[in-house]
């Protein structure tokens, strides 16, 4: 018997709550091991530093500080 098999014959005998937790358990492993196989860099377009911290200028908190005072603090 496939391991496959063993999974299904223990989900069929299980509540369909329980069922349900092992099929997202399944899915949870499967998209972990689909992720960490990707490429880290599958982006096509590269921000640089300043586009991404310009981006993101405001979102974290209402006092994250702007681009224009990033760059007067630095110089």
């Amino acid at each position: 018997m496939t391991v496959a098999e063993q999974i299904y014959a223990i989900a069929k005998t299980l509540p369909k709550d329980q069922a349900s937790e092992i099929l997202a358990f399944a899915e949870f492993i499967r998209a972990k091991h689909l992720s960490a196989n990707q490429p880290i860099n599958t982006v096509d377009y590269q921000m640089s530093w300043t586009e991404l911290v310009h981006s993101l200028a405001g979102t974290w908190s209402t006092d994250f500080p702007t681009l224009e005072e990033i760059r007067a603090e630095s110089g």
